[in-house]
């Protein structure tokens, strides 16, 4: 049986070279050949409507280019993750909209659409921010990956020079979950089943992300943690995916974000599991 791994066209550093490789060799554990393709390697194939390659089995689709997603589900082929899916944890602002009133996550505002040029002159807003998510408070780029657009400030004089910095770039602010700092939990999903979770811990930074410095170790997650990450990937509609919850008062389970491609190699590491081996034999079952 035959897959297409589609990968970014630019995203080839070692980190990402070392997820594939682990999808490949998963892929011929279930007599499956995964074939890496990309963005690049695919344009004259779409622009000829697929008419010089032979179609595969499926997608697993392990990017975040949506426009390629949507032209690729033209092949009406089992495709893993969506591009609906993909698009909704891509970006923090539809993330936060599709999941809001249905499962616990800390309180949001969206900041006012602006334009290249504009940017945010007028931060009037900020005193109503201030006023109901208290100082301090988050502010996270609709975009982002690895904790780098996600700040914490302390005042309105920080929250401007953070704004400043972003530009016309779209962003939300939430309330800072004090009790999860520099901790949270990433808890892996595949299938609508938990298969391994782990403690992310940083000393040094409110950030938990084990590529800003954090640390991570096995966890035994409990129900509550379980039936929300679940409950998370069953909203968005993903197959997989990497559901990072914060510690509330009380231990109260919060979802930060979510990952729809989640890097599963630190996971690995701390658990013993390999998530790839879980997504294919998902894939096998849904197929066969």
């Amino acid at each position: 049986m035959k897959g297409f791994l589609v990968v970014n066209s630019f995203m080839n550093n070692k980190k990402f070279q070392e997820q594939y490789l682990l999808l490949q060799n998963a892929a011929k554990k279930f007599n499956f050949d995964l074939e890496i393709k990309t963005g690049i390697s695919l344009l004259c194939d779409i622009e000829n409507n697929f008419s010089n390659i032979k179609i595969p089995d499926f997608i697993l689709f392990w990017d975040k280019d949506i426009y390629l997603a949507k032209r690729l589900e033209e092949l009406k082929i089992p495709f893993f993750n969506s591009s609906k899916a993909i698009e909704i944890c891509d970006n923090k602002i539809l993330t936060y909209l599709c999941l809001k009133n249905k499962v616990k996550i800390p309180k949001t505002i969206i900041a006012p659409k602006t334009f290249e040029g504009i940017n945010y002159s007028d931060l009037s807003f900020l005193d109503k921010a201030i006023e109901i998510l208290k100082l301090p408070f988050i502010i996270k780029e609709a975009y982002g990956s690895f904790g780098q657009q996600v700040y914490l400030v302390n005042n309105k004089e920080e929250a401007k020079k953070v704004i400043s910095k972003i530009g016309y770039k779209d962003f939300l602010m939430q309330e800072f979950i004090k009790s999860s700092y520099g901790k949270d939990l990433r808890i892996n999903v595949v299938g609508g089943k938990v298969i391994s979770s782990m403690l992310r811990y940083n000393e040094n930074d409110f950030r938990s992300n084990i590529s800003n410095g954090g640390k991570s170790l096995n966890y035994q997650i409990n129900e509550k943690q379980k039936e929300i990450a679940i409950k998370t990937c069953d909203i968005i509609g993903l197959d997989y995916a990497g559901v990072d919850i914060l510690f509330g008062e009380n231990d109260e389970p919060i979802v930060c974000e979510v990952n729809s491609n989640p890097h599963f190699k630190s996971s690995f590491l701390a658990t013993g599991i390999d998530m790839s081996l879980k997504i294919m034999e998902y894939i096998k079952n849904k197929l066969c």
